[in-house]
């Protein structure tokens, strides 16, 4: 509440309009958001009397803005982690744009150490190509 009475304070004593967001605790104790925006005030010989001003409840606004927000950051966080792999060679294109074995890659990128072996389907493969030789 030290911020809100700071701007209001400073605007007042600069006779400028003023705008600020805080949150109120309703009767029900729920708490909403507000906004607030008050303009100076003159009478007719140009004496200032005060401010006209409205305070709007906004928190259904400011909730779907962070809803929306959080969706873009989990989609960001998604994005960043798409591997740009050929779809030929399985190189990755890493972050200066080289193209890197896969394994050079992910070792590179995390703590995983890589073993090899053959699947089943290819030892198959390995087998009825080394017969047909």
């Amino acid at each position: 509440m030290q911020g809100c009475l700071r701007t209001y304070l400073d605007s007042f004593e600069r006779r400028e309009t003023f705008e600020m967001y805080y949150r109120l605790k309703r009767a029900d104790g729920a708490y909403r958001w507000i906004f607030d925006r008050g303009a100076p005030y003159y009478d007719t010989e140009g004496e200032f009397r005060g401010y006209i001003g409205s305070c709007i409840d906004v928190t259904e606004r400011i909730e779907a803005q962070r809803a929306a927000d959080a969706a873009r950051e989990r989609e960001l966080a998604r994005l960043r982690g798409l591997l740009r792999i050929c779809s030929s060679c399985k190189k990755i294109r890493n972050d200066v744009g080289e193209w890197e074995h896969f394994e050079t890659y992910i070792a590179g990128h995390s703590e995983t150490d890589f073993t090899h072996g053959l699947c089943p389907e290819c030892v198959k493969k390995q087998v009825s190509n080394g017969a047909a030789g």
